[in-house]
C-alpha cells in the first residue's frame, strides 16, 4: 500500500461546494482580467507595427525614384528591428503585471487539483455529506442491520425526499457489507441520487484548471510571438467538454 504524504494536504481548502462555487467565480474573474491586460499588450504590439510600417513607407515615399527599391529593403528592415526591439521591451515591462494575475490564478488551479482529487466518483462525495452529525449517525445505526427490502425501501426514500444525509448514510452502509450481502452497489445508487451534483462540481473544478491554463498558454503564446495551435485546439475541446458537463 503507497504511503499517503499528510504533509501535502492543505489545511486552508474548504471541502464544500460553497467554496468551490468561490474558486469558480475568482477563476473566472481573473482569467477575464488576464485576457482583457493581453489584449491590451497586443493592442499595443499592433499599433507600434502599423506606425512603423508607416514611417517605413514614408521613408520610401521621400526617396528619388531610382532608389526606391534600396529604401524599400532598408527600411523593411529597420522596422522589424524596431517591432522586435519593441516586443522585447514591452514584454520585460509588462511581465509583473501578467505575473500578478498568473500567480493567483495558479494557486486557485492547485486547490481546484486537491479538491478534484476527493471528487472522483458520486460516491466519495457523498461519504463527506453530514459527516459527524447526529442526523447521519442515527441513520447509519437505524441501517445497520436491515435487510435487502429495508434498504431498497430507505434507498428509493431518500432519492424521492432529496434527503442528502440519508443518502450518505445509505453509501456508507452499503459500502461497508461483503459484496455478497448488498442489494445494490453503492455506486449507482450514488449516481442517482448525487450524479448531478458530481458533475457540477467536477466541471467548474475542471473549468478552474482550465482557466489557469488557458492563460499560460496566452501568456507563452504573447512571448513566443506565435500561437500553439494543438494547445489552443486541446483548450477549445476540454471548454466545450466542461460546459456540455455543466449543462
Amino acid at each position: 500500500m503507497a504511503a499517503v504524504d499528510f504533509s501535502t494536504i492543505p489545511t486552508d481548502v474548504p471541502l464544500t461546494v460553497e467554496n468551490i462555487n468561490r474558486l469558480a467565480d475568482r477563476a473566472a474573474e481573473l482569467a477575464t482580467a488576464f485576457a482583457n491586460r493581453i489584449g491590451n499588450i497586443q493592442q499595443q504590439v499592433g499599433e507600434a507595427r502599423e506606425r512603423y510600417s508607416r514611417e517605413a513607407d514614408e521613408i520610401v515615399n521621400e526617396t528619388e525614384p531610382a532608389n526606391r527599391n534600396v529604401a524599400r529593403q532598408f527600411a523593411k528592415q529597420q522596422a522589424a528591428m524596431r517591432l522586435i526591439k519593441f516586443k522585447t521591451n514591452i514584454e520585460v515591462s509588462s511581465r509583473a503585471q501578467r505575473e500578478e494575475i498568473l500567480r493567483p490564478l495558479a494557486r486557485l488551479a492547485e486547490d481546484a487539483k486537491f479538491l478534484l482529487s476527493l471528487c472522483h466518483s458520486p460516491a466519495q462525495m457523498l461519504g463527506r455529506v453530514a459527516l459527524g452529525e447526529t442526523k447521519r449517525t442515527q441513520y447509519q445505526l437505524q441501517l445497520e442491520g436491515a435487510g435487502p427490502v429495508e434498504l431498497e425501501t430507505a434507498a428509493i426514500t431518500a432519492i424521492a425526499t432529496e434527503d442528502v444525509v440519508l443518502c450518505a448514510a445509505i453509501v456508507t452502509v452499503i459500502d461497508r457489507r461483503p459484496t455478497n450481502r448488498r442489494p445494490f452497489t453503492a455506486s449507482a445508487f450514488a449516481e442517482r441520487a448525487y450524479g448531478a451534483i458530481h458533475r457540477q462540481v467536477h466541471a467548474k473544478l475542471q473549468g478552474v484548471i482550465l482557466a489557469e491554463k488557458t492563460a499560460r498558454a496566452a501568456n507563452a503564446e504573447f512571448i513566443r510571438g506565435r500561437a500553439d495551435p494543438i494547445m489552443n485546439l486541446s483548450n477549445q475541446l476540454a471548454a466545450r467538454a466542461i460546459a456540455e458537463a455543466s449543462a
